[in-house]
């Protein structure tokens, strides 16, 4: 069996969306011939940990991990435990988090690179892997994977879960931001054997600016692991409930509030239906119990907070309709939980001007799409659904369930890896 070294800074048991790029792969190409090896970072600082999917991937790859001088690191050493989000300190998006991404290019994580390629190195001696995947962001480790790669003489593919040279970080921290993400994407792309990328729409894109290279440029999409299903046992739904859940982090600039005026309105007029609206996950800004009781929400609101990766997948069965919203910054990227929505199989209504998620649903038929201050639409969608009727009264079809699931991502990279292997051949 031929092996791959899988580069993924974000790896259980850091959790939430973040880590979920590696899993297909680690978990389901050993079954195309592949076995994947995983070099991740050591302990750091991160908004939340999730301990039962550490264990639960520890017996597909063996996880070696790395140091690194990076803030998430050095604060996780001098013995910080809490993070969360916010707009101060360290927290996602505050000063001290923008200012680091400031003074480090491409990305904080470069203070990582030296010492991922050292055990790279190690674990490489020997003609040990055969390939090499690498996960980004961060995007520093793309030039670590280049180089890797080139002293072991085997092929890379680098998978790109977010958008670099138009992406927050690229827009908001200096003048040297954007010229430098240029440079770096340019020379990945070259470079790597293929490049694959979470949005469709930043697939088309990047084909558009490298048309030398479009070839090699591939959608594949975050995916849902169809396993658990038989672990979490029948999810089975209140009929005299009508439930709208969203399951993820939440931004206060995105669709909520049209969605809570829609469910007021339903809940005034249908007075014996109890209507619940509930969010599993953290709020970035605003809370989410705040947004809902300034839009007439709040007395049919519930907020779970963050639970284990298990829990979250019950809870987006047991809904009627699952919520998806995308953040304003990233108007291109596919919102991560999206895959996870389509393999709960539940109808799901975007409330969002997203281009890659509206043409997600509308391609695979997932649900209902609208802007975020379409009230009028947003509220038909949801009165159809309760009444049983509409794009949101139908589960999702087959055909999506089965392009989103991990093994058809595991399938894909395993293709792209055996046709290099046989070129070489020849």
């Amino acid at each position: 069996m031929k092996r791959l070294l899988i580069i993924a800074y974000y790896y259980p048991p850091l959790g939430m969306g973040g880590v979920k790029e590696p899993l297909p792969y680690v978990k389901f190409l050993s079954d195309y011939g592949w076995r994947p090896e995983v070099l991740t970072v050591k302990p750091i600082l991160y908004y939340a940990y999730d301990r039962a999917l550490e264990r639960d991937f520890a017996k597909f790859a063996e996880v070696q991990r790395a140091g690194s001088l990076d803030p998430a690191r050095l604060l996780w050493l001098a013995g910080v435990r809490r993070a969360g989000f916010g707009s101060g300190g360290f927290r996602h998006g505050g000063a001290l988090s923008r200012l680091q991404h400031v003074l480090l290019k491409p990305d904080p994580k470069v203070l990582s690179v030296p010492f991922f390629y050292a055990k790279g190195r190690r674990l490489g001696r020997g003609g040990r892997f055969d390939a090499l995947l690498v996960i980004a962001p961060p995007f520093s480790h793309l030039r670590l994977a280049d180089r890797l790669a080139r002293s072991f003489d085997i092929p890379w593919v680098a998978y790109l879960a977010d958008r670099w040279v138009d992406g927050w970080v690229a827009k908001t921290t200096g003048p040297l931001a954007r010229p430098v993400a240029l440079r770096g994407e340019a020379r990945a792309v070259e470079s790597a054997r293929a490049v694959l990328c979470a949005s469709p729409v930043e697939t088309e894109d990047l084909r558009m600016r490298y048309p030398a290279a479009a070839r090699k440029i591939v959608w594949a999409p975050l995916s849902y692991d169809p396993e658990p299903d038989a672990d979490l046992g029948p999810v089975e739904r209140d009929p005299s409930r009508f439930l709208v859940s969203m399951v993820g982090t939440h931004r206060d600039d995105e669709g909520l509030p049209t969605v809570c005026r829609a469910l007021a309105r339903l809940a005034g007029e249908n007075p014996a239906r109890r209507i619940v609206l509930r969010h599993v996950g953290t709020s970035v800004g605003r809370p989410f119990l705040d947004v809902a009781r300034e839009n007439g929400a709040g007395a049919f609101t519930e907020v779970l907070g963050q639970v284990p990766y298990r829990e979250s997948l019950r809870q987006q069965r047991a809904a009627d309709v699952l919520l998806l919203t995308a953040a304003r910054d990233n108007p291109h990227g596919l919102p991560g939980r999206t895959s996870d929505y389509v393999g709960a199989g539940r109808p799901v209504l975007l409330v969002s001007a997203n281009r890659a998620a509206r043409r997600t649903l509308e391609r695979f038929d997932l649900g209902a799409a609208h802007d975020d201050d379409d009230d009028e639409g947003v509220y038909r969608s949801l009165k159809g659904a309760l009444e049983g009727t509409g794009p949101l009264s139908r589960p999702v079809p087959v055909a999506a369930r089965r392009f989103f699931a991990a093994p058809a991502r595991a399938e894909q990279l395993a293709k792209i890896l055996d046709r290099w292997d046989g070129d070489r051949a020849r």
